[in-house]
């Protein structure tokens, strides 16, 4: 009965709802700090598209600074979209960001080149197109799988085929942290947050993608590492925050 239970489409939809009224009591509730955000913002308000960059231990955080930051930035060519994985688990969050109004792409970016995923070849292509049409692509660049805090070239090659700009963003909150294969935050109500935003990273055709799946990743280990002592997080308690939170960045 329990694994008939599990395997109903209704799981996913009741969790989902759940995900999106706790990150729903979040948006009110965290005292967020932000920095960098100056520069970034022409970025994002242009019209070519735009990939923001975090890492998937920080995705219940994710969508909701974007929220809040789209009340004083205009994207009016195209909506921002979140890709979530196509797992079973994917379904929890593609609920909870479609209730949050976000376009959901099903998916993943580990490896858009890899043509017996026929799902994340889909997902590649419908997420070029958004991108030249515009549109801002929200990617855990660790996920869906890991290894925590390391970059995959999948989100590169994505901002190469479009030469997309990669904002880059830091998140961290005062948060519990779970036993998962990311050490997933889970960030208490009423808690301090905070938002880095790190230098972006124009990923051009002919640039070497290994060398900026580098870069992107030393930005964001050191804009997480940024944020995780804003937020009074514990440096140190994920290998995705394993930086001095000091270093290269337009969020000094």
């Amino acid at each position: 009965m329990f694994k008939r239970l599990a395997r109903s489409p209704v799981i996913p939809y009741v969790l989902g709802t759940l995900i999106w009224a706790y990150q729903a009591i979040l948006t009110h509730t965290l005292r967020w700090r932000i920095e960098g955000e100056g520069p970034v913002r022409a970025l994002y308000e242009g019209n070519g598209g735009t990939i923001i960059a975090a890492w998937h231990s920080r995705i219940l955080l994710m969508p909701l600074i974007v929220i809040r930051l789209r009340r004083r930035w205009r994207k009016p060519s195209a909506r921002t979209a979140l890709m979530v994985s196509a797992s079973r688990d994917g379904e929890f969050t593609a609920r909870a960001g479609r209730l949050l109004g976000l376009h959901i792409i099903r998916g993943s970016a580990a490896n858009p080149s890899k043509t017996k995923d026929k799902r994340g070849v889909a997902a590649a292509r419908e997420a070029i197109a958004a991108m030249k049409r515009g549109a801002s692509l929200i990617v855990t660049v660790d996920g869906p799988k890991g290894p925590s805090g390391r970059v995959g070239i999948g989100a590169i090659k994505l901002a190469q085929q479009t030469q997309s700009a990669i904002i880059i963003y830091g998140l961290s909150a005062d948060a519990r942290r779970l036993d998962t294969w990311d050490r997933l935050l889970l960030p208490l109500p009423f808690s301090r947050a905070a938002a880095v935003f790190a230098e972006p990273v124009t990923a051009y055709r002919d640039s070497d993608p290994e060398e900026i799946r580098r870069e992107v990743e030393a930005r964001l280990r050191w804009a997480t590492a940024r944020a995780d002592a804003l937020a009074g997080q514990r440096r140190g308690a994920g290998p995705e925050s394993d930086a001095e939170p000091t270093g290269p960045g337009i969020g000094r």
